[in-house]
């Protein structure tokens, strides 16, 4: 999967230098992303095209905590570590846009950074999808039209549920993630003018698969699901994360016992697994899907 939008991204972005002399990225910086971050890098590594494409591209962050850089939950931090560090030779530095997150005026600096990311397209994306339905830090219930725009966001409980799973060396408890996370919001990740490629590896993921695309129906409380109404968007994922949509696809109906599956799936502590399951199937009918 990494490969595959490794290469379909490089692939355009290839294009785009050569038709323009310029190109830009938009990146994820998450766990969904760490496969494709190896096999970009194995592909700059061997295609000496693709490494003329990044000297000319320009770079640029979903989302990011209000967290210093050095900080281990910084994306700005996991960025580097896992993918950028990896290639510093080959990029120019000064197209290279971290989202300065601990900036002593945030909301001015967040400004600036959804008016850059739009000044430059963005061309490319790289996506996955949250637990709940969120793209970036676009929480479910936030409106999937207006401005574009790079903002402030509280993070719902089931996002906050999901930082510890995808960090739980790094978030112990609920109180050591971040309740306040700055990201473009759906209209700006629409933007996005020639490809997005969504990456979706964990069986976690399996709730949020079906609901943004088991149906046609687009709703603010999937944000995810918007990806539909994108003119070039591809979906990647894995049979794990695949297996209610699939089932869905075959039967047209969420039987009790996928939705007790689907709510087993995303093991919360402090969540009932029957009130899980309760509020999976009142998003589910939301998006057009029956459930039994």
């Amino acid at each position: 999967m990494g490969l595959a939008s490794a290469i379909s991204l490089a692939a355009e972005q290839c294009h785009l230098v050569s038709a323009r002399g310029t190109a830009s990225m938009l990146l994820m910086a998450a766990p969904s992303a760490f496969a494709f971050y190896q096999a970009y890098v194995r592909l700059a590594r061997s295609c000496v095209t693709l490494r003329s494409a990044i000297a000319a591209t320009h770079f640029f962050q979903f989302d990011d905590y209000c967290l210093p850089f050095h900080h281990p939950a910084s994306f700005r931090f996991l960025l580097c570590k896992r993918f950028l560090f990896h290639f510093a030779d080959l990029y120019d530095a000064t197209r290279v846009h971290l989202f300065p997150a601990d900036a002593t005026n945030i909301e001015d600096a967040a400004a600036r950074y959804g008016d850059l990311i739009m000044e430059h397209g963005p061309d490319l994306q790289l996506k996955g999808i949250g637990e709940n339905g969120h793209w970036g830090f676009h929480e479910p219930g936030l409106p999937l039209t207006g401005e574009p725009c790079f903002g402030c966001v509280t993070l719902t409980e089931e996002n906050v549920a999901q930082q510890m799973r995808d960090h739980p060396c790094i978030f112990a408890g609920r109180a050591a993630v971040p309740r306040f996370a700055y990201t473009a919001n759906v209209p700006l990740f629409m933007r996005t003018r020639t490809l997005i490629e969504d990456n979706v590896p964990q069986a976690s993921k399996a709730f949020a698969l079906l609901a943004a695309y088991g149906t046609d129906t687009v709703d603010p409380c999937v944000p995810s699901s918007m990806l539909k109404r994108h003119p070039r968007a591809v979906l990647r994922t894995t049979k794990a994360a695949a297996w209610a949509l699939l089932e869905f696809r075959e039967t047209g109906v969420v039987s009790e016992e996928m939705l007790l599956q689907l709510a087993d799936s995303v093991p919360d502590r402090e969540t009932n697994r029957q009130h899980t399951a309760e509020h999976m199937r009142s998003v589910l009918e939301r998006m057009q899907i029956t459930c039994l």
